[in-house]
């Protein structure tokens, strides 16, 4: 098993929602201004309550310490470009009316791509130098990652 095989499967477990974002984005042209404001809603709280708090805890340890491994201080500026993207987005989709479908479906169906792309980007690039790191380097970062985002990683 790869040391970041939790990291790896959080991924996962965070992709099915992200899924469900496009499926919303879908679904809203045939519901009415309350019924898509309880779906909006509800992306809203994942984005806000789940993914920007992973987003931060990224920031704060994993991009830092992947950045010392690799050698050069602003390798992980490309991936708080992604996580900036990310936030605009999520806050213009706080500020859309409900009735403007058209862009509705526009940030919803944007943010499941950026936020995809930013997860590969993630698992390709950066998560092979944990693994091949000193296995307390990796179980470190992942445990600070797990306390900061608000969940427990299993080592």
């Amino acid at each position: 098993m790869r040391p970041t095989e939790p990291f790896r499967k959080e991924h996962e477990e965070l992709l099915a929602h992200i899924d469900h974002i496009g499926l919303a984005a879908r679904e809203l042209p045939g519901l009415d201004p309350a019924e898509r404001r309880q779906v909006i809603d509800r992306v809203l709280g994942f984005l806000s309550g789940t993914l920007l708090p992973h987003a931060k805890a990224e920031e704060d340890v994993l991009y830092p310490e992947w950045a010392r491994l690799v050698g050069f201080a602003d390798a992980a500026l490309p991936m708080v470009h992604d996580h900036e993207a990310i936030v605009a987005r999520v806050e213009r989709l706080e500020r859309t009316e409900m009735d403007d479908v058209d862009t509705l479906q526009e940030l919803l169906y944007a943010l499941q791509a950026l936020i995809g792309v930013h997860f590969r980007k993630e698992e390709d690039i950066q998560l092979p130098v944990f693994d091949a790191a000193p296995p307390e380097v990796t179980a470190r970062v992942l445990e600070r990652m797990g306390a900061l985002a608000g969940h427990a990683h299993e080592h």
